[in-house]
């Protein structure tokens, strides 16, 4: 073979595959950042239900419970067959779901209803060990056709919410900075593109590093509520999520965020 021949075959093949690498190194690149992605977007949901899954006329299984009055019904309901009332109960009741995270940011989306007139239930999301502290957190009440924040010492209008209609609810929790930002619409989509109500104090500042539990809490309560497509996840992104029945309803996922309640006396 003559040799200039050979040479020079020998550098086109070389120029060829130092060309390929750059283009295969960010295919890779590209195919792992893709795969961390969605791995990541997996991890960061804490909690998703549409409350299909329990028994009418009991609260969620596994939930932490005080009172009687707060259950799963199929009589008013956003989506499918059934929802969370929160009928009414002895001051202090409650119903709520433990969170495992190290991420101070936390958010919490749902459908709501409001039955009736003047005071409904609370939604917490508490920093504190102990389920039933209601300081060092967010505190939000529903209260004649508005929604209102207690910081600590005297409770603060948010903003007008209509009663006896749903809505969509989405609240953005920064432990770290004990403030929450506030979000409202007629629809998922709505409430995720509205402008917040942000900055809003929580009722004290926290008491850990990160959210301990989500929970609806009873005082005073006259009016009742009903909340369905439950989801709580990290960070103030929302993830991309995929309905797992075929009509849309939300399946639970619950990660590590089950803590025996025995640890909360």
């Amino acid at each position: 073979m003559n040799n200039n021949l050979y040479r020079i075959k020998s550098k086109s093949m070389n120029i060829r595959c130092t060309n390929l690498i750059g283009p295969f190194i960010l295919l890779v690149a590209l195919v792992s950042s893709l795969f961390l992605h969605q791995t990541a977007n997996a991890e960061k949901v804490l909690l998703q239900t549409g409350f299909e899954e329990f028994t009418v006329g009991e609260p969620p299984k596994d939930w932490e419970v005080r009172g009687n009055q707060m259950q799963v019904t199929d009589a008013t309901v956003k989506t499918d067959n059934k929802a969370l009332g929160i009928l009414g109960g002895a001051n202090d009741d409650r119903v709520g779901v433990a969170i495992e995270t190290e991420n101070p940011v936390i958010s919490v989306e749902f459908w709501v209803m409001i039955k009736g007139t003047g005071r409904s239930f609370n939604l917490k999301v508490v920093s504190d060990d102990n389920i039933a502290v209601n300081d060092g957190g967010v505190y939000v009440n529903w209260n004649a056709n508005a929604v209102r924040l207690y910081n600590g010492s005297a409770w603060v209008a948010i903003d007008d919410f209509q009663f006896d209609a749903w809505k969509y609810v989405r609240v953005v929790a920064d432990v770290s900075e004990s403030t929450f930002d506030y979000y409202v619409g007629d629809d998922m989509e709505a409430a995720r593109e509205a402008t917040p109500k942000a900055g809003l104090a929580f009722r004290k500042a926290a008491t850990n590093p990160v959210a301990q539990w989500v929970a609806f809490h009873v005082y005073s309560t006259v009016a009742q509520g009903f909340v369905d497509d439950l989801l709580i996840y990290e960070g103030s992104n929302p993830p991309s999520l995929t309905p797992v029945e075929p009509n849309g309803k939300l399946a639970t996922y619950w990660g590590n965020v089950k803590k025996q309640s025995a640890l909360r006396q």
